[in-house]
């Protein structure tokens, strides 16, 4: 999982190969784009989700890559213990 922009707000955007009719996008920490976290989380909680969650930020490669895996991780787990209560 990554946030994520529209990309006709006029950010910068790397897309590979060029000519690509790929959508556009980028993948940013939790909070730093337009999704709706909470939704997300308790719409999975909501129909019992159970697998596996994974983290996919690659914009901060790769000067901030440790920091942003540590801050998506502890993000991410606020979410389940929020949403997950046991």
């Amino acid at each position: 999982m990554a946030d994520t922009f529209n990309y006709k707000l006029g950010w910068h955007y790397v897309v590979n190969p060029p000519g690509s009719t790929a959508r556009i996008h980028k993948h940013l920490n939790i909070g730093e784009g337009e999704v709706d976290w909470e939704g997300f989380f308790g719409a999975l909680a909501e129909v019992g989700f159970d697998g596996i969650m994974t983290s996919q930020v690659f914009a901060y490669l790769p000067d901030k890559a440790v920091a942003s895996t540590r801050f998506m991780l502890a993000k991410i787990q606020e979410y389940v213990d929020k949403y997950w209560k046991t």
